[in-house]
């Protein structure tokens, strides 16, 4: 067994810095099991560990196992020391003392993550078998258990005869999400790229309390199968929960964001039970081509350390600065369209113009990494929103206003979501299930965090986003938008009050 390089020498080797954690719990410690696999074990743990630790959300130790033939009496790790284990296991079997211990280890709520051939492992081990659902080679047959394929809209339980475990030639594929509402996939777009990989097929097992998260078509243009075969999977094993994920054959495959982003989250669920990091936009999950970043050179994003990402911001709190004096738009020039702005009995009053592109009423100063809050009342069947960090440039579309929008909109809407305003990204929410947020009688109170490429918003208390988006501008003008509107339609009217500012240094 090799054992235990501490977190920060680790993290120092690796050149990544580490987290400013709010609380000391809020650090996962991860147990990683090499030792023996058919797979290059030795080059993939330190990527696995790097991309754990780089999300600033895990402590890594590592285990290594004896070598093939050596005494596997003596590997006896401890368990309960961890919130979660990772296996990039495929080997011998442990001790019957070593796998009980595993197995109470998760049955008792520990969290346990699969990575690809770690399903190879332990085909005559019952237990292990159930907790990871679906495992491939090893003499796996029909015995084991059905395959389990995305057939006509549904998943089905396929009992044919046949091996356990198959692939065809690496390659890239598209993985597609087949639950956007569990915690691991709520935030990441629907389907992406992942890089050059072996896409496991005719996986087969109990596949007991396990629900499927991500396929992918198996192509027998590459010597498939023809089916959308299980890439991503959730069981619980008593109070445990396992995340299984078949990505991450060797170093091309886990230098792909695609591996790199679901197993962060699928760690981090797996021993919690949520998932606390931002969601992630095209711009690292693409599905028009793999995005690759080498995963020993990972740093914390930008600003991870200026302020609780838990909770949103205390707008009572001292250093917050009024952009708004109650009197005029001193301060604010309009930028596009032909919208009328003014200032009515303390208030800034927005109105639409027929045939007008959306125009906004734009900051004069430009901010970085910053807090907002502002009071908006909107019309109901006008959609609005505030830009924050966009520019006006000449270069752009003439002048266009584009960048990060938070949207406003009445409810049952999209109202607290980030659009990509005349970016040609559109959404850069993942996804954006209609909430309820905005009280469409009242006022409503928003607050924004933007520091580094994270983005968080609230309304009315309510925690909308939090997404990571390094594509993004990350300093610019704010913008209060009024949209444009057809012949047929409004005039509606958009109202903001108590607009601040708390800058971050």
């Amino acid at each position: 067994m090799k054992h235990f390089l501490c977190f920060a020498l680790l993290a120092t080797l690796a050149g990544i810095p580490l987290a400013s954690c709010t609380a000391a719990e809020s650090v996962l410690k991860t147990l990683i099991i090499d030792g023996q696999n058919n797979h290059q074990w030795a080059k993939t743990t330190p990527l696995i560990e790097a991309t754990l630790e780089s999300s600033g959300r895990f402590s890594v130790d590592v285990a290594t196992t004896p070598p093939s033939g050596g005494d596997m009496s003596s590997f006896q790790p401890k368990f309960d020391d961890y919130d979660v284990i990772v296996s990039n296991y495929n080997g011998e079997s442990w001790s019957e003392q070593t796998q009980a211990a595993f197995a109470d280890f998760i049955r008792a709520g520990g969290g346990f993550v699969c990575v690809h051939a770690a399903d190879n492992s332990f085909p005559n081990w019952p237990e292990y078998n159930e907790m990871i659902g679906l495992g491939g080679w090893g003499g796996r047959t029909e015995q084991a258990g059905p395959y389990v394929r995305w057939r006509d809209g549904k998943f089905n339980r396929d009992t044919q005869k046949g091996r356990g475990g198959s692939h065809g030639r690496r390659h890239p594929f598209e993985v597609i999400v087949r639950d956007p509402a569990h915690p691991i996939t709520r935030g990441i777009p629907t389907s992406w790229l992942q890089a050059e990989d072996e896409l496991y097929a005719e996986l087969r097992g109990p596949a007991k309390n396990m629900e499927i998260l991500a396929t992918a078509f198996s192509s027998k243009d590459t010597g498939g199968t023809g089916e959308h075969e299980p890439i991503l999977m959730v069981l619980n094993f008593g109070d445990g929960r396992i995340f299984h994920t078949t990505l991450g054959h060797d170093e091309k495959s886990m230098s792909g964001t695609a591996f790199q982003v679901t197993l962060q989250r699928g760690a981090e669920w797996a021993a919690t039970g949520s998932v606390t990091q931002p969601a992630v936009t095209a711009a690292l999950l693409s599905k028009d081509k793999p995005v690759m970043r080498n995963a020993l050179e990972l740093e914390l994003p930008a600003g991870h350390d200026k302020a609780d990402f838990s909770t949103a911001p205390d707008i009572k709190s001292d250093g917050w600065v009024s952009l708004f004096n109650g009197q005029n738009l001193t301060g604010w020039s309009q930028k596009n369209g032909t919208a009328s702005y003014a200032v009515e009995e303390g208030v800034i009053v927005g109105r639409t113009a027929v045939g007008s592109p959306n125009s906004f009423m734009c900051s004069d100063q430009d901010y970085g990494d910053f807090e907002l809050t502002f009071e908006v009342k909107v019309d109901e069947g006008l959609n609005s929103g505030v830009q924050i960090r966009s520019k006006s440039l000449d270069s752009h579309n003439n002048g266009r206003v584009h960048g990060p929008q938070v949207e406003i909109e009445s409810s049952p809407g999209e109202a607290g979501y980030v659009y990509g305003e005349a970016t040609g990204r559109g959404w850069l929410s993942p996804t954006q299930p209609q909430t309820n947020a905005i009280d469409n009688s009242g006022w409503n109170r928003f607050v924004v965090r933007a520091i580094g490429p994270r983005i968080q918003t609230w309304i009315n208390g309510q925690k909308i986003e939090d997404i990571y988006d390094p594509e993004s501008y990350q300093e610019g003008f704010l913008g209060l938008q009024v949209h444009g509107i057809g012949k047929e339609e409004g005039p509606f009217e958009v109202r903001w009050r108590d607009i601040r500012i708390k800058e971050i240094q």
